[in-house]
């Protein structure tokens, strides 16, 4: 109950990042049990970003300020990797629906697929950014 009131009085960015944490260690590990039963050649890679999803969503809830080094880790390895970002349902969901609404040429989907990487990546470390400034300071919460 102690981990409830915390994540209830938490700002909403706060909120947004815990969940789409959340949501990142299902669906990463979805992905680990179909490397397992299938072909185990991104295991893992998949691994890595669901123990990073983890270890967020657990310094998150123990208000350690250090959260931000892995936020900003996976946001490099997302980078470089496979785009893995924390708001990635998130842009997938706009992108998508901003496909269905205009049908925006191939040429255009070449321009917002690096668009998305950028938006992306800064939301990644916007977040990291938030989430040491907020941590840093005294906190009023529920403990």
């Amino acid at each position: 109950m102690k981990f409830i009131r915390r994540f209830a009085y938490f700002p909403l960015f706060i909120q947004l990042i815990t969940l789409f944490c959340v949501l990142g260690v299902f669906i990463n590990a979805w992905l680990i049990w179909r490397d397992l039963l299938t072909d185990p050649v991104l295991f893992r890679l998949h691994l890595g970003y669901f123990i990073l999803y983890v270890g967020q969503f657990v310094f998150i809830l123990l208000e350690e300020k250090y959260v931000c080094a892995l936020t900003i880790l996976q946001g490099i390895i997302a980078l470089l990797t496979t785009v893995d970002f924390i708001f990635t349902p998130l842009l997938q969901l706009l992108g998508h629906t901003y496909y269905w609404l205009f049908s925006p040429s191939v040429e255009a989907l070449k321009v917002y697929q690096y668009v998305f990487v950028s938006l992306a990546f800064t939301l990644q470390m916007a977040s990291a950014a938030y989430l040491w400034g907020y941590f840093r300071r005294p906190q009023t919460s529920a403990n």
